[in-house]
C-alpha cells in the first residue's frame, strides 16, 4: 500500500444490541491498541462506524450497515475488520467481496472477549467466497513482537506469510494398507448408499463458513436435505407433555443434575426442559421421517425468539445413551442404541466430519460420540499449550463420562432470553481424533489430525471456564505441532470436532476416497512417511 493511504479500521459486532453494549469497552480498548501499532509504523487511521450514543456502542450490526459503511470508502483502500467479540461474518463479507483495498483481520486472544473465534470465522467465510485477505491476532499487540513483525509486513506488502508448514497434504502420507482398504469399503458404501444431512436454515449468526455447496457434498454422497426451523417448532407441537416428562425422568433417573430455580427470566425452570425434552423427540422424529444420517438445528437467530435453547437437545442427540424416540410412522426407536449425529449451529463443515467420524467409529467398535466446540482460547500449561474447546452445551455426556458427571444449567440471559439448559461438563482425558470440513477458494477439503484431552487440576479448570463460558462443557487439548500461531494461521473455521480413539488413518483414507483433498496438521503427520 502508498505510505499516505489511510487505513480504514472497521467495528463488525453481533446482531444482537444487548451484546454489543456489553462488548463496546473492549472493543473501544481493542480499537486504541491497532491504532496505536499502527501509529507506530507511521500509518493514519478512521476508525469506522463512529460511535452512537443512542446504541451505546459503534458496532456494525447488519449487512446493510457494512454495506454503508463500504460505501463511505475509496475502493482501492486498506481495511481492517478489528475483532474483539462474536462478530457475524456477513455483515461485512459482501462488501468484502467486491472492495479492491488490501484486508486485514486483526481479532484479540482472549477468552473472555473471543475476538479469535470470530476471527477464525471471518476468515473461513472469506476464503469459502474467494475473498483474499490477511489474518493477525495478538493478546499484547504493540507488547507483541509477532503481532508487530506481522502488521509491519502486511502495511509493507499487503500480505502476511504465515509459517504453514505443519500443514501436510495427506497425499504425500503413506496410510496402512488395512487403513486404506477400510476407507475404500467405508467410501463405497456412502457413495452408494448415500448419507443424507439434513442441514435447517443455513446461515446461522453469519457463519458462510457453515454454507457449503450442495454438489460438492452431493459428488462425495452426502446429499443436503434442506429443513425449515418451522417444521421444526410445528413438529414440537405434536410432542406430548408425557412424552416430554418421561425423557425428563430418564435423564434424572441416569445421574444429570439440573440447576433448578423458579425465576424463568434468570433460571432454569420445569417449562424450560420440557420445551427441550419436545424439541429432542422432534429432531429424532425429523430424522426417521427423512432419513437423515445427520441433522443440524441452529438455533441462532430464529429459534432463540419461539422457544428455549436447543443445546441439551444436541448433546441428548449426540449421546448413544439417551431416552428412546419412537417415529410415530413405523414405530421402531430412532438409531436405537446409536447417536442420532448432530451438528451444532447447522454447520455443515462439522456435520461432514461428525457424519464420517461416527460411522468409522461405530465399525471399529469404538465409542461412536462426536461433538463440534468452538476454538474458544488456550495458553500454556507446564511446557504446553492447551486450547480450550468449549461450546454452548452440545456436546455429548459421553465426553464427560456419563449423564452422572453432567450438569444443566440455564443459558445466558444476553444471549439465551427464553432459557433452556446447557449439556455441560468437562472431557475426560484420553486420544481424540479431530477434523473440520471446508470450502477454500472452489476447493472441498479437510483437515484433521489427533490430540489428546488432559486431565487439569480443578483449580485450572475453574479459571479456564471463569476466563470463557462457565457454564458451558470444556474440553482442555493439546495438539503437538498444533498450538496457537499454527491453529490460528490456517485453521478454516471458528469450529473443531472431536471424538475419542485413534481413527485418523482410516479417516484420511474414508475422505480421500469420497474425493475430499485432505491437510493433517500438527506432529501426527511424522507418523505416516
Amino acid at each position: 500500500m502508498k505510505k499516505n493511504d489511510t487505513i480504514y479500521l472497521i467495528s463488525n459486532g453481533d446482531f444482537r444490541d444487548t451484546a454489543c453494549v456489553g462488548c463496546w469497552p473492549m472493543q473501544d480498548a481493542t480499537l486504541k491498541e491497532v491504532k496505536k501499532a499502527f501509529t507506530k509504523l507511521g500509518r493514519k487511521t478512521v476508525v469506522l462506524p463512529k460511535y452512537d450514543a443512542k446504541r451505546k456502542h459503534g458496532f456494525v450490526t447488519k449487512q446493510h450497515e457494512g454495506a454503508s459503511i463500504f460505501s463511505q470508502i475509496p475502493a482501492d483502500a486498506p481495511v481492517v475488520i478489528v475483532l474483539s467479540c462474536w462478530a457475524y461474518a456477513h455483515h461485512v463479507s459482501g462488501p468484502l467481496q467486491t472492495h479492491r483495498g488490501p484486508k486485514l483481520l486483526a481479532g484479540n486472544f482472549d477468552g473472555t472477549w473471543p475476538g479469535l473465534v470470530a476471527l477464525l470465522n471471518h476468515a473461513g467465510t472469506l476464503e469459502r467466497l474467494n475473498v483474499k485477505h490477511a489474518r493477525i491476532w495478538s493478546e499484547g499487540f504493540t507488547k507483541d513482537p509477532y503481532f508487530m513483525e506481522k502488521l509491519g509486513e502486511w502495511v509493507r506488502t499487503d500480505e502476511i506469510k504465515h509459517d504453514a508448514r505443519h500443514l501436510t497434504s495427506a497425499d504425500k502420507l503413506k496410510l496402512p494398507a488395512k487403513s486404506r482398504k477400510f476407507g475404500e469399503q467405508v467410501a463405497g458404501d456412502i457413495l452408494r448408499e448415500r448419507r443424507i444431512m439434513g442441514q435447517l436454515d443455513p446461515g446461522c449468526m453469519g457463519m458462510l463458513n457453515a454454507v457449503m455447496d450442495p454438489a460438492k457434498l452431493g459428488a462425495a454422497g452426502m446429499p443436503i436435505e434442506y429443513l425449515n426451523q418451522s417444521d421444526l417448532l410445528a413438529e414440537m407441537d405434536l410432542v406430548s407433555d408425557q412424552e416430554a416428562q418421561k425423557h425428563l425422568n430418564w435423564l434424572i433417573k441416569k445421574g444429570a443434575w439440573f440447576d433448578w430455580g423458579t425465576d424463568q427470566y434468570t433460571e432454569l425452570v420445569h417449562g424450560q426442559v420440557i420445551s427441550q425434552m419436545k424439541m429432542y423427540s422432534a429432531a429424532a422424529r425429523m430424522v426417521a421421517r427423512y432419513g437423515l444420517a445427520a441433522i443440524g438445528i441452529p438455533y441462532q437467530l430464529g429459534l432463540v425468539r419461539c422457544c428455549p435453547a436447543s443445546d441439551l437437545v444436541e448433546g441428548m442427540l449426540n449421546n448413544a445413551d439417551r431416552p428412546p424416540v419412537r417415529d410415530p410412522e413405523s414405530r421402531s426407536v430412532v438409531n436405537a442404541g446409536r447417536p442420532i449425529v448432530h451438528f451444532n449451529e447447522g454447520d455443515l463443515g462439522a456435520g461432514v466430519p461428525q457424519m464420517l467420524m461416527n460411522e468409522i467409529f461405530h465399525r471399529m467398535g469404538m465409542p461412536p460420540e462426536t461433538t463440534l466446540h468452538d476454538v474458544r482460547w488456550g495458553r500454556e500449561w507446564e511446557g504446553r499449550f492447551l486450547w480450550v474447546f468449549l461450546i454452548s452445551g452440545a456436546a455429548p455426556p459421553a465426553h464427560f463420562g456419563g449423564w452422572k458427571n453432567t450438569n444443566v444449567y440455564r443459558q445466558p440471559e444476553m444471549y439465551f432470553p427464553l432459557g433452556g439448559g446447557t449439556c455441560s461438563g468437562v472431557s475426560k482425558p484420553g486420544v481424540i481424533t479431530w477434523a473440520r470440513a471446508y470450502e477454500r477458494f472452489g476447493e472441498f477439503g479437510m483437515d484433521c489430525g489427533t490430540g489428546e484431552v488432559v486431565e487439569l487440576p480443578d483449580a485450572e479448570v475453574e479459571e479456564r471456564l471463569n476466563k470463557t463460558t462457565p457454564v458451558w462443557p470444556i474440553a482442555n487439548v493439546h495438539i503437538p505441532g498444533y498450538g496457537r500461531n499454527e491453529m490460528m494461521a490456517t485453521h478454516m473455521s471458528n469450529h473443531i470436532v472431536m471424538g475419542y480413539g485413534d481413527i485418523l488413518p482410516e479417516f484420511i483414507a474414508t475422505c480421500q476416497n469420497l474425493g475430499i483433498k485432505v491437510r493433517v496438521a500438527g506432529d501426527v503427520r511424522g507418523r505416516f512417511k
